[in-house]
């Protein structure tokens, strides 16, 4: 029988989360979304605890962390405040999925300024997942990719990339032309300075507003094939895609049994549709119980003195 309780190391993670989470994510929850981003003081403090530095110690991190520790993590960061829980989620997927997916060489170019002391807290990074007709399911991924000479010319959009209109690696999931399901589905990094590329800065969100996040469009843009981290149907890519929504889900309101399953390499299908439908009834959860606050708190309810009504906005914006 599985044992879902945490190690003692993850619970010790866990609690200095909690303690950051309710000390100082909650607190600057609302002048967060007023400001539309999150503190830079804040970030240096997450980044010194090691909590936003995931990645090994050969690139500066604080040591590789299990899903399940990391969805511990999430979790106490969503409890503390969504919209800033995904702020860090969001720009840490980038740099996760080059290390998952990515070479040596990717790795140390692009994981490396995330684990610098003195800047490290700056970097952001990006994953580009849902597109306009759809949502955080791979076989809905539509954006494609075909090769011509040593380019990729790249078609299709995506929306809600947070922190995608400012990031280093920016990646988004395509895949290879004229392939569906897993099999061609890959992870390519993208610069926006290009012909052919147009970045659309999401404003008047419903919720997550201190997490900043653009629109792409991409119309027979050209990208080199160095961008490409690993190979298509890649584990690297298909555990990135998986992990990402292993993360929502610990952040609309924590689960960690399909975490067990990424950590335990269970086979990518199962990984991948295990991670989707954990994401998708974490969010149903989270829009249920924050609308049935605002109903129990009444009138009070919709005012910005009580968070209710910013937390339920950030549960209905990340479906």
């Amino acid at each position: 029988m599985l044992n879902f309780a945490p190690t003692q190391e993850q619970e010790e993670i866990r609690q200095l989360a909690q303690s950051l989470a309710m000390e100082q994510v909650r607190p600057q929850g609302r002048s967060a979304e007023q400001q539309g981003d999150i503190s830079p003081a804040l970030m240096k403090t997450l980044t010194q605890t090691g909590l936003t530095t995931p990645f090994p110690e050969e690139y500066g991190g604080s040591g590789a962390v299990e899903a399940v520790t990391y969805t511990l993590i999430a979790e106490e960061l969503g409890f503390g405040d969504g919209a800033l829980a995904m702020n860090i989620i969001g720009s840490l997927m980038g740099p996760l999925t080059v290390l998952l997916a990515g070479d040596k060489s990717q790795q140390q170019h692009y994981i490396t300024p995330f684990s610098d002391a003195s800047r490290g807290h700056l970097q952001r990074g990006s994953l580009g997942f849902a597109e306009r007709t759809g949502g955080y399911y791979v076989t809905e991924i539509s954006a494609t990719i075909r090769t011509e000479g040593e380019q990729y010319i790249l078609n299709g959009s995506k929306r809600d990339v947070i922190h995608g209109g400012q990031s280093s690696p920016r990646v988004v999931l395509v895949r290879l032309e004229g392939t569906s399901g897993t099999g061609g589905l890959c992870a390519l990094m993208v610069p926006l300075d290009i012909a052919g590329a147009r970045v659309s800065h999401d404003e008047g969100k419903l919720g997550l507003i201190a997490a900043p996040s653009a629109a792409y469009t991409f119309e027979n843009a050209s990208v080199s094939a160095t961008c490409m981290l690993g190979q298509p149907g890649g584990s690297g890519v298909l555990r990135a895609a998986a992990l990402y929504n292993i993360l929502r889900a610990a952040v609309a309101c924590g689960t960690a049994r399909a975490a067990t399953s990424w950590d335990r390499g269970t086979g990518c299908e199962t990984l991948v549709q295990e991670g989707e439908a954990a994401q998708y009834q974490a969010i149903k959860i989270a829009k249920s119980a924050t609308i049935d606050a605002i109903q129990i708190l009444g009138g009070a309810g919709f005012i910005q003195d009580h968070p209710a009504e910013m937390w339920m906005r950030n549960a209905a914006a990340m479906e």
